[in-house]
């Protein structure tokens, strides 16, 4: 009997206590993505259609642009040949330590069949990714606004995870 006057108090007590109000998660525009294959170097990227809108596949077939239609952002992905013998270690080590006037490299990585470089310069944010293939690379660069970073910074992962 105890038992059940102390649950009937702590009940009364807890519904006495004022609920914190629900907080209200922002309203976010919904992302959808679209993949592009190229047929060439055989890499696929997946990209945010939503804003970003493809230009022709260049000439060569090597790769592809993507921009907002105020060409603030660029989405930029091509393939290549290893002509020169390069290793994937040489090309990161240029990328990530290119010396230029406001250019901050913030992170940079390197695993055995990829690497990433971020960085900002002059206003401008930068997401380098490089994979290697049989025969070369593949690469993209996404690059963006500062006044964007609220917006594409959380599209980086799953652009830079589709990209094979």
């Amino acid at each position: 009997m105890l038992i059940l006057g102390l649950l009937s108090l702590s009940a009364m007590i807890a519904d006495a206590q004022p609920r914190a109000a629900a907080k209200k998660k922002p309203r976010t525009r919904s992302v959808l993505y679209a993949s592009y294959l190229n047929a060439r170097y055989g890499y696929a990227i997946s990209y945010p259609s939503t804003f970003l809108r493809p230009e022709p596949e260049s000439d060569n077939g090597d790769g592809r642009k993507f921009t907002t239609s105020d060409n603030s952002v660029l989405l930029t992905v091509w393939g290549e040949n290893n002509v020169t013998g390069a290793t994937l270690r040489s090309l990161y080590k240029g990328q990530a330590d290119a010396v230029a006037p406001g250019r901050v490299v913030s992170y940079k990585v390197i695993k055995p069949q990829w690497f990433v470089v971020s960085w900002s310069e002059n206003g401008r944010l930068f997401y380098r990714k490089t994979i290697a293939r049989k025969e070369g690379f593949a690469t993209f660069i996404l690059e963006y606004d500062e006044g964007k970073r609220g917006t594409f910074d959380p599209m980086v992962p799953a652009i830079a995870a589709s990209f094979r």
